[in-house]
């Protein structure tokens, strides 16, 4: 009893000092908003044109990338669970690239690639070829699409995977009308998947920063992620709108993602396990699925990859494709220890590695502390919603939450303007993966082994590090891996929080792109995708390493 009074004592503090850290800003957020000025007042401004169209933009974006996920991703998981590319899983981790890359470096690649006298124009000079149609919403939402896809690819492939066709061929032979095979078979067992995914595509669009910063100010197709950048970091200064765009962004963001979780928790249609999906082996079947594939690897993997490393390769930008046009000098520049691209990287792997081992420390903890039966239900529960409500806030959002609470409420700790607001706010991003992760890891964990070494092992550091750790081994360095990816990668929080005259490679790339000076962020940002990969490739080796028994 007094163990588990002294487990108490210790959770309290630390989850008060979460909630103060995570659900502080939102609460100072919505405070500001709604008592910073009067009703009348507050009415005009969210009435006023600039922030109506920026939600229209928002709106119109997010339905359009649903639609375009969904016209892509659902023949990609019917191909890649009912023919023989399934067996290709190579491709299966090819097909989750566009989502591995980060979205403005998608876009960017994009832009170079279309624009006038762009890659496509030089490479087919005689070509009559315009392509003002994509830049466009239309095209802005394309971008989206086929940056998202692999979200709806992955929960639309596990629920055919799940589907038995052989439901609907019974039901066939017994003379079941197709509308009611529809209603009472397929409906029932992809609706809810359809549902998770349309929102979760909705709310990750609706949370984009990049993309609409980069592709969408050349169509002058503002959002509410890039007004509320906008208002707070371009003069004329309008703090007042930024905080109302961004309460009203944060109440879409947190109404889908309530609507997210009731999805999600409604029951699976379970099906009779161990049955393999029917597999098309017809050649027409193949070829079909394979050019599907192909254009779709081509245009998601393809343009961007192609534009990126072509443009990094150029001595001059305006020459162009030409002989004599191109070197690997941008490349070096990356490695003399005086330069900007250098210094973004370092700032960027220091900040990366003290960001994933405290977000690491921090999902344990909550994690253990949501799992635990010792604790109070309140901290319990507690401590479990703050550990997945950061899915709920975009990037500016909490950026713009931060400001509030530590140039106002907190402006005693003078930590505004300090590289630990950064840091709060990456790590706050980023728990909710590491939670899922570590707590997935220890419900799977088979409490017999620890009690058994408890009867047999007196020393708890033994039994941490010879039983527990190992076990829990993969799922730490998955999430390790994930927030150091994430990490380095992160764009809008990077150039509203970071310190004045530092830099990381997000921050470079996007003010290079912005400066037109394309070559230099585009070797950096190459080199910022391999790493990416290389990363990826070693956590994976690593696990399969570690999940090999070993020979006697």
């Amino acid at each position: 009893m007094r163990k588990r009074h002294v487990q108490t004592r210790l959770a309290a503090p630390l989850t008060i000092l979460l909630a103060i850290l995570i659900a502080g800003p939102l609460v100072a957020l919505l405070s500001q908003t709604l008592f910073g000025s009067r009703p009348s007042a507050l009415w005009q401004q969210l009435i006023a044109p600039a922030t109506l169209t920026s939600l229209r933009h928002s709106l119109l974006l997010g339905a359009g990338t649903i639609i375009g996920t969904t016209v892509i991703a659902t023949p990609l998981a019917w191909i890649m669970t009912h023919t023989r590319l399934r067996a290709y899983r190579w491709l299966h981790w090819l097909l989750l690239v566009p989502f591995m890359t980060p979205p403005y470096i998608n876009a960017m690649g994009w832009i170079y690639f279309f624009q006038p006298h762009g890659l496509v124009q030089q490479l087919l000079p005689r070509a009559d070829l315009t392509f003002k149609w994509l830049f466009s919403p239309f095209g802005m939402i394309l971008i989206m699409s086929l940056h998202l896809y692999p979200v709806a690819y992955l929960l639309l492939k596990t629920a055919l995977t799940q589907f038995n066709q052989r439901w609907l061929d019974a039901a066939t032979v017994h003379g079941v009308p197709f509308k009611r095979q529809l209603s009472k078979i397929m409906l029932p067992i992809l609706l809810v998947p359809y549902l998770a995914v349309w929102v979760l595509v909705f709310t990750k669009t609706l949370a984009e920063f990049g993309t609409p910063a980069t592709f969408g100010r050349n169509i002058h197709f503002d959002v509410l992620t890039t007004t509320i950048q906008r208002d707070l970091s371009q003069w004329p200064l309008a703090f007042k709108n930024g905080v109302l765009t961004g309460s009203v962004l944060l109440v879409i963001a947190l109404s889908a993602w309530l609507i997210q979780q009731r999805f999600l928790a409604h029951p699976v249609v379970q099906l009779t396990a161990n049955q393999a999906p029917i597999l098309y082996w017809r050649h027409g079947v193949t070829g079909w699925a394979g050019g599907f594939t192909a254009l779709l690897l081509s245009a998601a993997v393809g343009i961007p990859y192609v534009s990126i490393i072509t443009q990094s390769l150029f001595k001059q930008r305006s020459a162009g494709i030409a002989a004599g046009n191109w070197t690997f000098s941008h490349y070096l520049e990356l490695l003399r220890f005086d330069s900007p691209a250098f210094h973004a990287l370092i700032t960027t792997f220091g900040l990366a590695i003290a960001i994933s081992i405290l977000n690491l420390v921090l999902a344990v903890l909550i994690s253990a502390g949501s799992l635990s039966q010792r604790l109070p239900r309140w901290i319990s529960q507690t401590l479990k919603t703050l550990g997945a409500l950061p899915l709920a806030i975009p990037n500016v959002v909490l950026a713009l939450s931060l400001m509030i609470l530590f140039s106002q409420w907190l402006a005693f700790t003078k930590l505004y303007g300090s590289l630990l607001v950064l840091m709060i706010a990456d790590i706050t991003l980023f728990l909710p993966t590491s939670v899922q992760y570590i707590t997935t890891a220890l419900q799977e964990l088979d409490q017999s082994l620890v009690a058994s070494a408890r009867v047999f092992e007196a020393n708890p550091w033994r039994i941490l590090t010879k039983i527990i750790l190992p076990i829990l081994a993969p799922a730490l360095t998955n999430s390790f891996a994930m927030a150091f990816i994430a990490t380095s990668r992160e764009l809008v929080v990077a150039l509203l929080l970071l310190p004045s005259g530092m830099t990381t490679i997000s921050s470079f790339i996007f003010q290079s792109f912005e400066q037109g000076d394309a070559s230099q962020g585009m070797a950096l940002a190459v080199v910022t995708v391999a790493i990416t990969f290389v990363i990826i490739q070693l956590t994976g080796q690593l696990l399969t390493k570690e999940s090999t028994p070993r020979q006697a």
